[in-house]
């Protein structure tokens, strides 16, 4: 039932993509000139396709090899977009389904996963450079410092005018605010933490088992991947000769 329900609904919006492609008839037609209008349009849509095949027919007779691959790569195109419509119809009554069993509670719960997931979400490629970006990063930091404001306020009044000095202040470079060893320990403990996780973090690629082991260190190879790159095409035959011991 389940994969009828998908096929349904799939030709469903095939048809609506069909009928909206259609230029609409206009309003205030008879049922003579309704029907006019459809075969009118009818007439259109073969005669646009009669020329779609006369081209393709000429393209064909002019360079064969050439329009057999671009048939093959439109065929895999409409393969590729059918799976995608219909893994999305699935993924529709999969996510129906668990929404018949779901709570009120456990649905906002799943929603709220969603907004901290997606408010927590790392960037990549460029953005990790903006201000955006450095913000979060910074905010996350600070997650795990937990501010003392009565202490600040405490220490504020204490100093007076001395909070906001200026370079002609007397008190320039003199002991002012000292936080506690309790911050400092804090400060220190995250620090630490943003080391460690620097050190584990790596974008080493990883190796695949199956490539053949052609290099001595790691700038070997890279050597051979560029010597690869740029040459690989014009010796496969005398490598491959190498490799089984029959080159001459």
């Amino acid at each position: 039932p389940a994969s009828v329900t998908s096929r349904s609904r799939l030709g469903e919006r095939r048809m609506a993509d069909v009928g909206s492609s259609s230029s609409a008839a206009p309003g205030g037609l008879s049922a003579k000139q309704q029907k006019l209008f459809e075969l009118r349009m009818r007439m259109n849509e073969g005669r646009k396709m009669n020329h779609q095949e006369v081209a393709a027919e000429k393209r064909r007779s002019a360079d064969p090899a050439g329009e057999a691959k671009r048939q093959k790569e439109l065929s895999e195109q409409k393969k590729e977009k059918r799976k995608a419509e219909k893994e999305e119809m699935e993924e529709e009554e999969e996510e129906d389904d668990r929404n018949a069993h779901v709570t009120l509670e456990q649905a906002n719960g799943i929603e709220k996963k969603k907004a901290k997931k997606e408010k927590n979400k790392a960037a990549c490629g460029w953005d990790i450079f903006n201000q955006d970006s450095l913000h979060k990063a910074h905010k996350k930091r600070l997650a795990g410092m937990k501010v003392d404001v009565e202490a600040y306020k405490a220490q504020k009044a204490e100093q007076g005018d001395d909070v906001y000095r200026d370079a002609n202040s007397l008190a320039f470079g003199q002991a002012g605010f000292q936080p506690s060893q309790e911050k400092v320990e804090s400060m220190v403990t995250e620090l630490l933490d943003k080391q460690e996780k620097r050190n584990k973090f790596s974008r080493r690629r990883g190796e695949n088992e199956d490539d053949g082991v052609d290099y001595i260190n790691d700038r070997n190879k890279h050597f051979n991947k560029k010597i690869e790159r740029a040459f690989g095409e014009y010796t496969k035959v005398i490598k491959s000769n190498l490799e089984r011991g029959t080159a001459l």
